[in-house]
């Protein structure tokens, strides 16, 4: 018993230190204009370092781990619930062709690409080759964007909101389509081979359960709504049962029927910030705004110190040859989806054309993080390059966060979508300029009286 309540006074100590480290390093980013999640990383990878041969107190800190079970069932719904229930409804709507196309077709021609780059430049570079079924699978878990350092950079810079949510909806549909993809590809990994029937059944299954978790998101949105709308203005009730939409949808989604809870909690965090926004009390809104975005920092922050934590950079350069082969990979898979995909769906019918410049900065920003990481860790020990590929994406979420999330902020600039459109930006200097002459009038009458 005494051993139990030491191990949660451990636990208990360890988060509070996280989260400690976590304000002042956020403190910190305000004044160097660095990404925090970068930031976070950075700190991680110093705290693993310090504690070696540093300070007691921060060894509890650096060996504490976060399992997979935990990103997956406790911070993901929440990350996901407040992106889905705090997008841009009109937005969402009007860019939904593009952004469906980059999450599902766009992936799996993702997973396609990287696995069938990793599988010949590792079969003729190396002497120990990564079959093409494994590679797959690790396309599949690298083809999952993480926008959450972009996201911030991009409300920092004043970023067009069309941009914003092409990068935001893409991540939010395509780690649904990254976590079902990977679950089919395990199972062939295991088996180690294809066959027709394998192909047509993981197809059937992709369908299901992608659409299925959509259904059951909707469901169980709608049935809260409807619950919501006989509540009058009570925050603790209101609030509980947004926080219960967002576990329940995808816990019986997960659990019970067997498709995608993040499918299911996407759905049901768009239902509710498009249909249910208006059934939650104006009173409270604010109030849920806030919490929202309380919980999404929390996971975010304990997600990307553990990130740092777990990276050992040793380890990653033993594996430098496939590492720099699986980053090219990304890149080039990255480049093939977005400039070759985007440009079709703008041609379409009731589909707006991106520009160039919108298509670059969303090449660029193809961060991974969270979703690429839970995958890989909730590997089985059975599969055999399980060690390989946890140290492979542990350094291609590094190199996105490093050199991708620290000169995204450049590029947005080069293309000048950090500045207003000039209709907005001639309307300001004429209200600016009103301002000044009416200014100068009452000046006068001030001097006069």
């Amino acid at each position: 018993m005494e051993h139990g309540a030491g191990h949660v006074a451990e636990l208990v100590g360890a988060i509070i230190g996280l989260l400690l480290i976590a304000a002042v390093t956020l403190a910190f980013t305000k004044r160097i204009n660095l990404p925090f999640t970068v930031a976070l990383v950075l700190v991680g990878i110093a705290l693993s370092y310090i504690a070696e041969s540093g300070p007691l107190f921060l060894r509890p800190i650096a060996d504490y781990h976060i399992s997979p079970e935990v990103i997956l069932y406790v911070f993901l719904p929440t990350l996901i619930f407040e992106s889905a229930f705090n997008l841009d409804a009109r937005q969402l709507r009007r860019n939904l062709l593009p952004i469906l196309t980059l999450a599902v077709p766009g992936l799996l021609l993702s997973t396609a690409i990287i696995g069938t780059f990793v599988w010949a430049a590792t079969s003729a570079i190396l002497s120990s080759p990564i079959p093409l079924p494994a590679a797959l699978l690790l396309g599949a878990i690298l083809s999952a964007t993480d926008p959450v350092a972009v996201i911030a950079l991009f409300k920092q810079l004043g970023a067009p909101k069309r941009l914003t949510i092409l990068v935001e909806g893409e991540s939010l549909f395509n780690d649904a389509t990254s976590i079902v993809m990977s679950k089919i590809l395990l199972g062939v990994a295991l088996a180690g081979y294809f066959t027709v029937d394998t192909v047509f059944e993981g197809v059937i299954e992709f369908f299901v359960v992608f659409l299925g978790g959509i259904l059951v998101g909707w469901i169980a949105a709608i049935t809260v709504g409807l619950v919501l709308g006989r509540v009058e203005s009570d925050p603790f009730i209101e609030i509980s049962l947004t926080t219960i939409l967002a576990y329940f949808s995808f816990l019986i989604s997960e659990e019970v029927f067997h498709v995608s809870g993040v499918m299911a909690t996407v759905a049901a965090g768009v239902t509710m910030g498009v249909w249910g926004r208006a059934k939650i009390s104006p009173s409270i809104a604010g109030y849920l705004e806030h919490f929202w975005e309380y919980l999404a920092y929390v996971c975010n922050a304990l997600i990307f110190l553990m990130v740092g934590l777990r990276i050992e950079l040793t380890s990653l350069l033993h594996s430098i040859a496939p590492l720099v082969i699986v980053v090219i990979a990304m890149l080039i898979s990255r480049a093939i989806v977005v400039f070759g995909l985007v440009p079709i769906t703008g041609k379409l019918p009731n589909s707006h054309p991106i520009n160039r410049g919108y298509q670059t900065v969303m090449f660029w920003g193809g961060l991974r993080g969270a979703i690429a990481l839970a995958i890989v860790l909730h590997l089985p020990e059975s599969f055999a390059y399980a060690e390989t590929f946890v140290a492979l994406v542990m350094g291609a979420v590094l190199f996105t966060l490093l050199v991708q999330g620290l000169s995204i902020g450049k590029l947005v600039h080069l293309f000048g979508l950090d500045q207003p459109p000039l209709s907005d930006r001639l309307a300001k200097t004429d209200g600016i300029l009103s301002a000044k002459r009416r200014a100068q009038q009452r000046t006068l009458e001030l001097q006069a009286g």
